[in-house]
């Protein structure tokens, strides 16, 4: 089920008063995946909460989630619509520590007309817009779900809830979902390493996954991440297996390697190295976190940081994020550019009218399970501490399975933690 009414409304109006016209955009679709009565599908009354006016607590998650992937689509130009299948369900969750969510590429894909390379592996999502069709079977192109028990249990963080609202100003004991969203999509888009982060049965750890002809491929994530204290400063696929492996916790030496992005971050205080922006390599290695996210040393905060503060939660734009997009293959489109700092949240209107086609194309195989224990890739989640309103360390537990990557999302109070 697609969501749309009343929503799509409220984005119209929203254009109008900002002099915003229509312009081609991604069309994001959620695929409702909850049954009736529960998640998405919520009947419980609640009261309208900033400038979200759904009349239940599922109305509301459906004018959230749509809102938030409708900032990204309003970047970014794809004639494939996006479809992006959410349910919510009880997750773990304790009085200190929770999963928020799972949130996953549904497949990746190689060898696809139109790929700029075509020994590289680009999440779906992306390759359907470079090649303007779908190149991989399924029904989604990405896949999320999200914690149920965030809505006060008192069980679960202490009765910590998701706040809904529109005006992204989430109030002490609340979590931002929108901000929340806007982190695990970007994922779902491509800003996200598929190497392997530890020894699994599939991959040893700096290995890239194997795809159904033996082959081992890059991702096209990994393609811009480089080593600066290696001899010749090489791009991750340039190296060996093992050069990778080492080069895993490699902190301040590990960057990104885009010159475009280099000199969207000229507005950084901190956090490059020989003018590139450093990402996420700490020692030891955090299966989950580590590779893909920005170091937590950028100033100011960047919404694709491991720590998640709110002055980076895509309130303002999407700040850096749009520059790693765009280098992967990602077209910007009304006026969003790297970086990122418009002040509209939605840039355009999405034409929910273009249909898609599919072709065969060449998918993801790891050759074997690989669960999160077991290859552990990188990702995003979230590490919520006591002392701050939104404060999250993004700990994504990540793991690749068949054709589909899994990730999850966890929430830790009581700590302080960053």
């Amino acid at each position: 089920m697609h969501i749309h009414g009343g929503y799509r409304v409220l984005v119209a109006a929203l254009l109008l008063a900002l002099g915003i016209g229509s312009a081609p955009a991604a069309t994001m679709q959620i695929i409702n995946g909850d049954a009736e009565g529960e998640g998405l599908n919520d009947r419980t009354s609640v009261a309208p909460v900033g400038g979200n006016d759904g009349g239940t607590r599922g109305e509301q998650r459906r004018i959230a989630l749509q809102y938030a992937a409708d900032i990204l689509g309003s970047r970014l130009d794809s004639a494939v619509p996006i479809r992006i299948a959410v349910r919510f369900d009880t997750l773990s969750c304790s009085a200190t520590r929770a999963s928020l969510g799972q949130t996953a590429p549904a497949q990746f894909a190689a060898g696809f007309a139109d790929a700029a390379r075509p020994d590289t592996l680009y999440p779906a999502a992306l390759a359907n817009a470079l090649a303007g069709r779908r190149v991989a079977a399924g029904t989604s192109d990405i896949d999320a779900t999200f914690n149920a028990a965030l809505d006060g249990e008192d069980g679960c963080l202490g009765g910590r809830r998701w706040y809904y609202g529109l005006d992204r100003d989430p109030g002490a004991g609340e979590i931002d979902f929108i901000g929340t969203v806007l982190h695990e999509l970007i994922h779902g888009l491509g800003f996200i390493s598929l190497v392997a982060l530890t020894d699994g049965r599939s991959a040893d750890a700096g290995q890239f996954p194997r795809v159904a002809d033996g082959r081992r491929l890059p991702d096209i994530y990994s393609r811009f991440v480089k080593d600066l204290s290696v001899a010749g400063q090489p791009s991750w696929p340039q190296m060996s297996d093992a050069e990778r492996a080492d080069s895993l916790d490699n902190g301040p030496d590990l960057v990104w390697a885009d010159d475009n992005t280099a000199n969207g971050a000229a507005f950084l205080d901190s956090g490059l190295n020989q003018g590139y922006v450093r990402l996420h390599a700490p020692s030891p290695v955090v299966a989950g976190s580590s590779i893909a996210h920005w170091a937590d040393a950028l100033a100011p905060d960047q919404l694709m940081e491991p720590v998640l503060s709110a002055r980076a939660e895509g309130r303002n734009g999407l700040g850096l994020a749009t520059c790693a997009l765009e280098a992967m293959g990602w077209t910007l489109i009304n006026g969003a550019r790297c970086p990122d700092f418009d002040t509209a949240a939605i840039l355009g209107s999405a034409d929910e009218s273009v249909a898609a086609d599919t072709v065969e194309s060449e998918t993801a195989d790891t050759g074997g399970d690989v669960d999160d224990d077991d290859g552990g890739s990188s990702g995003g989640g979230c590490t919520l501490g006591t002392d701050t309103r939104f404060d999250p360390v993004w700990a994504l537990l990540l793991g690749l399975s068949a054709w589909v990557l899994v990730r999850r999302r966890s929430s830790r109070a009581g700590t302080g933690t960053r």
